[in-house]
């Protein structure tokens, strides 16, 4: 008996459904869509490779990453330095997991065809030219897949679009240096999956961080500076127990530091510099152990310094200068063995420097500690690591004389000691070293100007006048 023709169509139709559409896709489509790509950006000569000749072999052409199937799954050109519009034809490159675009010289809006590409994770068009104002609906455009979007050191301006909060699987969000002003979104408090944060150097209206920010409890980094912060320090940070890095300098932040801060187990690096921060540096228990870094300068800070921060064995860079703190340096400081830059200049502080201050940190490079109180003896040992560049320690109340290794400091640049009251004879052999700076006038030196110092090629400011000092510098 014969099959109706039409439950025969229906067969057929039913097979081609359950076999595999190879038909329906075709590599020589993606390579014809990548010449797209370079014919828009001018044929430039960093996409040589790029050429119809090897149409075929376009999964090994330069920048580029297919599957198995011959789909375009990644478009790498970081520091490519293309130039012109962003190109129409990347959104068809429907398998696109993975663009990078940045570094380069694209201008235009913000790419829309974008929204096309609904398999993407990882988006970064920053370091170009693009502006205007994101899309309102960018949040919806963008697929849900994203995980990072990092749209910095661009052009935009409006505000920042209240939907990017639809993108619940982002990890990293960067929008910083750009010209984004308005208030920072409180709807970005619920991308809860979020690991970095960086809103910092836009022109935002004065305002505080949302306080929806404490439900982005998985944060490893949070980049607001120069953000036209105000209000209190943000508090709900101290219940990130993942943050890492803190960065909040360049607003106008009040209030105290709170002191859980200092509980925050994975936190490296503390910057709230210029800002204007009071009270004491309350530390009520310290498990910040893997502080590298601490910026707190510039603020209205007093009190002392807290004698825990002579136990951070990685801290590298200290930096409390411009503030109100008053009593003795903790002499620990001077043993910390990671240290290379301390700056506890224009404060109150008195006692003596550490006299440890160099033996145990073999990286020192920077010391200033000048416009303060402080009384004693020059750290003896401060270059004993031989890389001591800086040391200012002008308008205190030191005494004793120069310490001799200073002179046979040969990384020494920089060296200002005026205005205290050190005594004894200029230690001898300063030449052959990089000294170009060097003022110790108003003091009670005495003797000779050392020959070596007269040798000192190098030097372009030595002051050494209201001394006891006889001689000539040739």
């Amino acid at each position: 008996m014969a099959i109706p023709r039409c439950a025969c169509a229906r067969a057929c139709l039913l097979l081609l459904a359950l076999l595999p559409c190879r038909g329906l896709f075709q590599p020589a489509g993606e390579a014809r869509l990548l010449l797209e790509i370079k014919r828009a950006w001018g044929d430039p000569a960093v996409l040589a490779a790029w050429n119809a000749s090897a149409a075929g072999a376009h999964c090994s052409w330069p920048y580029v990453r297919c599957d198995a199937a011959g789909r375009v799954t990644s478009l790498s050109l970081a520091n490519a330095n293309v130039t012109g519009p962003f190109p129409d034809a990347v959104g068809n490159l429907t398998g696109l997991t993975y663009l990078d675009v940045s570094n380069s010289s694209i201008f235009g809006p913000f790419p829309t065809s974008l929204s096309r590409c609904r398999s993407l994770q990882y988006l970064n068009l920053s370091g170009n030219y693009f502006g205007g104002e994101l899309p309102a609906d960018i949040g919806g455009r963008l697929t849900a897949n994203l995980t990072t979007l990092d749209l910095s050191f661009d052009g935009f301006n409006g505000t920042i679009p209240a939907s990017l909060s639809r993108l619940r699987n982002l990890r990293f969000l960067a929008l910083m240096y750009n010209s984004f002003v308005g208030t920072i979104p409180a709807e970005l408090g619920d991308l809860t999956s979020l690991q970095v944060l960086k809103l910092a150097r836009n022109p935002f209206d004065a305002g505080e961080l949302p306080a929806s920010f404490s439900k982005l409890t998985n944060l490893r980094t949070l980049a607001a500076w120069q953000s036209n912060l105000v209000g209190d320090f943000p508090s709900f940070v101290v219940d990130m127990p993942e943050l890492q890095f803190l960065y909040l300098t360049n607003n106008s932040l009040t209030g105290s530091i709170p002191s859980g801060v200092w509980n925050l187990k994975k936190l490296q690096i503390l910057d709230a510099n210029l800002n204007n921060l009071s009270g004491n540096l309350a530390v009520d228990g310290f498990a910040a152990a893997s502080l590298k870094g601490i910026d707190l300068s510039r603020n209205n800070l007093s009190g002392t310094i807290p004698e825990v921060f002579g136990s951070l064995e990685n801290l590298t860079e200290l930096y409390l200068a411009r503030n109100n703190f008053s009593g003795e340096i903790p002499a620990s400081i001077g043993r910390l063995p990671s240290l290379r830059i301390v700056g506890l200049d224009n404060n109150r502080l008195n006692g003596t420097l550490p006299p440890e201050l160099g033996k145990h940190s073999p990286s020192l490079a920077d010391v200033y500690a000048h416009d303060n109180e402080l009384t004693g003896a020059i750290p003896e040992r401060l270059c004993e690591g031989g890389q001591l560049g800086l040391f200012t320690a002008a308008r205190n109340r030191l005494n004793g004389s120069i310490p001799a290794r200073l002179a046979t400091c040969a990384t020494l640049k920089f060296l200002s000691l005026e205005s205290n009251k050190l005594s004894g004879q200029l230690p001898e052999l300063w030449e052959g070293g990089q000294l170009w700076y060097f003022t110790a006038s108003y003091n009670q030196l005495n003797g000779s100007i050392p020959a070596g110092l007269t040798k000192c090629h190098s030097l372009q400011r030595l002051r050494l006048d209201n001394n006891n000092l006889s001689g000539q510098i040739s």
